[in-house]
């Protein structure tokens, strides 16, 4: 999880009783335990806890007054469970990202996995996993832990900015096209103003082959960020290749007409020189 924002522990929540300000709630309470980030001063965001004390789910955003008429602190419950939990699915994601890097796949994806079933959603162990699956060119788990990684919505928040792109451009990387265009087309959904991820699904479009996507999200990336180089470089490219591809078509054309002028008068003389000659006496 991101340390962006300051982690304030595990509340409990019940709508039975409005905990008045200042009061400890030391009272019997029966309601959810929540997982708590302090977004600002007037914000912050709750997620369940599931079956492992840990923190899944869709986050909800509670403003500062209801967050202290409803929520209490539980400080042991935290210390006791929620945070030993994280620190193991810690863990795991460390060790899944060093048996990866040391080429030990089916490790690597034991541990991711073990990291999963932990944590559903968490984004560094499905980011993982898929990345094990890509370079094990399994591509049926690796579309499907895709299909899972588009349903996360943590796996496109802005701290993650930096794990997604690179995603996608491992999955272009693989020449999986078709799946990096997937991936980058959700992200721009959250992330429509990043230049990056433009210039990142152009390449995979000009990879198959399809010029007119590629110039547009070029010229969008331009747009966010004029003094762009590797965009500018590109379009420079990716136009040079068009007007030597229009050459080649023309030279082809040119070719192809003199060919068949050529075709047309050989066939003349053969019919001349096929008809019967007459002779007179």
């Amino acid at each position: 999880m991101s340390n962006d924002y300051e982690v304030m522990g595990v509340y409990s929540h019940s709508t039975k009783y409005q905990y008045k300000l200042g009061e400890r709630g030391s009272r019997y309470r029966h309601g959810t335990f929540w997982f708590v980030r302090k977004r600002s001063e007037e914000l912050y965001e709750v997620r369940p806890l599931n079956a492992n004390h840990i923190p899944t789910g869709v986050c909800k955003l509670v403003s500062k007054e209801d967050f202290l008429l409803y929520y209490t602190p539980e400080l042991s419950y935290y210390q006791d469970n929620t945070l030993p939990c994280l620190e193991t699915l810690q863990k795991k994601v460390r060790m899944g990202r060093r048996y990866f890097n040391l080429g030990q796949l089916d490790r690597a994806e034991e541990v991711f996995c073990g990291a999963v079933l932990l944590q559903d959603d968490n984004v560094e162990g499905n980011l993982g996993l898929s990345q094990v699956y890509a370079e094990q060119q399994e591509y049926t788990k690796l579309r499907r832990m895709l299909d899972k990684l588009l349903n996360i919505d943590e796996v496109f928040r802005e701290e993650q900015r930096h794990r997604f792109n690179e995603f996608g451009i491992n999955l272009r990387k693989k020449k999986l096209f078709d799946d990096a265009i997937r991936f980058y087309t959700k992200a721009l959904e959250v992330h429509e103003e990043d230049e990056n991820l433009h210039f990142n699904i152009a390449r995979a479009y000009h990879c198959k082959g399809l010029g007119r996507p590629c110039c547009d999200h070029l010229n969008r990336a331009l747009e966010l960020n004029p003094g762009m180089p590797e965009a500018q470089s590109f379009l420079k490219l990716i136009q040079t290749e068009t007007e030597n591809t229009q050459k080649l078509l023309e030279s082809v054309e040119k070719r192809a007409h003199a060919q068949a002028k050529d075709d047309d008068m050989t066939e003349d003389k053969r019919s001349r020189s096929s008809r019967p000659i007459k002779l007179e006496f």
